[in-house]
């Protein structure tokens, strides 16, 4: 019957992997050759598996062997992650932020807040997550970040977000498109284009079927991504027309045309923190920062 691992031959392993023999992975790991074979023959008779058999001198890992090495690999890159988030915390004069949005805000509304935060505080070591509004509250319900923003809908019971800003959806079209001298694009003006959109659960694309359908334009979308970020790419080389955040489409400025939508579409930015636990004084400096900068976009 195989025995329980230990961390000890994991380790032998793991350096027999990296370096190629035993002797250097004794050095690897200070301690002796003959610590480390013993720790490998262990390991094999733990797991009932040939890992290693021997070629030119030197231990050539099994089918098995590679296997058990890409498992442990992940396992190992979880420590470290461990680890470096420690390191942080012990380094950081000032503290860690941890900030969750959702890709779009991530591009094109995060980085000037950032930039004129850590002008205030320097020392700050920020995390920021990229994640759908359902990762999102997901991770405030685990109090993995300190705070949240996104376009969706973050249930009012569990978080009580607040709405910090309030803006118009905006048509983005390729550089050369026939409508590129309208100031406006009505949408009846898309009934023949190829649009494109992000996915069906999104808010903004509910929000889209359902204009499409009162102005008796069809609500099918001839291409469909998890993106604006992709959506504007996409517009940008010509793919069609698509309908996007303003955040987003300001970072593709100079790459594609981006036009007022009529009749208007509201998107708003939700902000929320962690019912559980309180906001740290970075948070609160963060949130400060961050709603003078709304105010001029």
């Amino acid at each position: 019957m195989a025995r329980q691992l230990n961390f000890q031959q994991i380790e032998a392993f793991k350096a027999v992997m990296q370096m190629g023999t035993t002797t250097a992975a004794a050095l690897m790991l200070n301690t002796t050759q003959p610590s480390v074979s013993r720790r490998i023959a262990e390991l094999q008779a733990a797991t009932e598996l040939k890992l290693f058999e021997l070629h030119h001198g030197r231990l050539r890992p099994t089918s098995e062997g590679k296997l058990l090495y890409k498992t442990i690999q992940k396992h190992f890159a979880g420590l470290e992650k461990i680890e470096s988030v420690a390191a942080i915390m012990r380094k950081s004069g000032t503290g860690v932020l941890r900030l969750g949005c959702t890709p779009t805000l991530g591009t094109g509304l995060l980085p000037p807040v950032i930039h004129a935060f850590l002008k205030k505080f320097p020392n700050t070591h920020i995390n920021i997550e990229t994640l759908s509004t359902p990762q999102l509250a997901d991770y405030l319900h685990q109090d993995l970040i300190d705070l949240a923003l996104t376009t969706g809908k973050l249930d009012q019971k569990d978080f009580e977000p607040v709405v910090i800003k309030k803006s118009r959806a905006v048509c983005v079209l390729p550089p050369k498109h026939r409508l590129k001298t309208a100031r406006t694009i009505r949408l009846r003006q898309l009934k023949d284009e190829q649009l494109l959109s992000i996915s069906e659960t999104d808010e903004l694309t509910i929000k889209i079927k359902s204009l499409l359908r009162d102005n008796g334009i069809p609500d099918e979308f001839a291409i469909q991504t998890s993106s604006s970020i992709t959506v504007c790419a996409l517009v940008a080389a010509g793919n069609g027309v698509g309908i996007v955040n303003p955040y987003v489409a300001s970072t593709f400025a100079g790459q594609l045309l981006i036009k007022e939508l009529e009749p208007a579409i509201t998107i708003p930015i939700e902000m929320a923190m962690p019912q559980q636990t309180a906001p740290s004084l970075l948070a609160r400096h963060f949130v400060d920062i961050l709603l003078e900068h709304v105010k001029t976009i």
